[in-house]
């Protein structure tokens, strides 16, 4: 417990001092869930909502067309999305991947996306600010639109989700039910497919900031110092003999660059060496070699994979830009969690299982063209398919068990 709280003391403050706050202000919640054991806190304020209207009333062309678009990106989302995890599960299956999807948490774990309850791990502060970011975002979208078709936003503010503590900090929208299901089938889902539609926006526009102007700071001031994995696929010939690692040689070459450029030109069957430093069972320092024949990349037979993912490249300032220190690698992380969480739980959000706007879209859909009752038993039929896909991504050793795959 001491080691997990020095590993998580910026989350672990982060939780008291939330969890602080909510105690004085638990006359102001709400509470819905099983709680303590998971639940969801809604802290109800009136932020930003004569924003919504002001928005909605002075640009109402614009944000007619975006409720066109959200209303298309809602429908097509939510089949797409629901096709993505049959494919995602495919992709874990075929290549003997034991470590999935996971909580996006800022806590390390000893076994990571491995562990009891699998935790996708970001470094807090990137956490706080991209979750903040898409948060407000999303749910601006939502009042916005709502707000546009004549839909009253009662309430807004801050949503909580918690497992004992509050964990996982989120916003909220309260759009008056009554009005909003007197508007048409197609407006409903334009106001649902808002929020992930907005992420998408922004996430594609800090998506070309990374791209344009964090990618080239890096190359001009930083180099790589090493290279780590912690994941191993079940083709390679690393598969049994180690599951994460940092590698300090490859094939005798010491130089990280020249390591990673090499690997982009293997081949398969080529023979390879790797010296990897690693932790044993009794947390002592290793340093091993590795000598095994990669396999065929599955999207180009004429490329070789040594079947090892999770990397993770740690970067030194270059000699001539010591000065500049940390900030180009904290620019470039932070652009980086912010575009990639955007798209990620934008595309989450769409899947149509109960708790999400992908959930509300497909209700609506389905009970518009198949009837009240025929429409509910689709969407609470593809909910179910959904959870159990969600739960063998974050923990496929189930499935491999079901499947008789070791």
């Amino acid at each position: 417990m001491i080691e997990f709280i020095q590993n998580n003391l910026a989350f672990v403050i982060f939780v008291i001092l939330l969890s602080i706050f909510l105690y004085v202000k638990r006359k102001n919640l709400e509470v819905s869930g099983p709680f303590p054991l998971m639940y969801m806190m809604m802290y109800k304020t009136t932020w930003g909502l004569s924003k919504m209207t002001h928005w909605s009333s002075k640009h109402p062309t614009l944000f007619l067309y975006l409720a066109y678009l959200s209303a298309f990106i809602g429908i097509v989302g939510m089949f797409a999305s629901f096709i993505f995890m049959f494919w995602q599960l495919g992709f874990i299956v075929d290549n003997g991947i034991t470590q999935g999807g996971g909580l996006v948490l800022p806590i390390q774990t000893e076994n990571g996306l491995d562990s009891a309850v699998p935790v996708f791990y970001v470094p807090f502060v990137y956490w706080i600010i991209a979750l903040f970011i898409l948060a407000i975002v999303h749910e601006f979208a939502h009042g916005v639109i709502s707000e546009r078709f004549k839909v009253k936003i009662k309430s807004s503010g801050f949503a909580f989700l918690g497992i004992i503590v509050p964990l996982m900090p989120a916003a909220f929208v309260e759009p008056d039910q009554i009005e909003l299901n007197k508007i048409s089938w197609w407006k409903k889902v334009a106001v649902m497919g808002a929020g992930s539609t907005s992420n998408f926006i922004f996430g594609f526009l800090f998506l070309a900031v990374w791209i344009f102007a964090a990618g080239p700071l890096i190359d001009k001031t930083m180099e790589l110092e090493n290279i780590k994995f912690n994941s191993v696929m079940n083709q390679s010939g690393l598969y049994n003999q180690i599951e994460s690692g940092e590698i300090v040689s490859f094939n005798g070459e010491y130089d990280t660059i020249q390591i990673y450029k090499d690997f982009q030109n293997l081949t398969p069957n080529e023979v390879i060496t790797l010296e990897i430093e690693s932790i044993d069972e009794s947390n002592n320092t290793k340093v091993e070699n590795y000598t095994f024949e990669t396999f065929e990349n599955l999207d180009n037979n004429k490329k070789g994979m040594i079947g090892i993912s999770g990397l993770e490249m740690n970067l030194v300032n270059k000699e001539e830009y010591s000065w500049i220190g940390a900030f180009p690698e904290g620019f470039e992380r932070a652009i980086f969690w912010i575009w990639f969480l955007n798209i990620a739980i934008g595309i989450m959000n769409l899947l149509p299982i109960w708790i999400t706007d992908g959930g509300q879209v497909s209700s609506t859909i389905f009970r518009k063209f198949c009837g009240k009752v025929w429409g509910n038993r689709i969407y609470h039929t593809l909910s179910w398919i959904v959870l159990l896909l969600i739960f063998f991504t974050m923990k496929p050793q189930f499935l491999f068990s079901l499947m008789g795959i070791n």
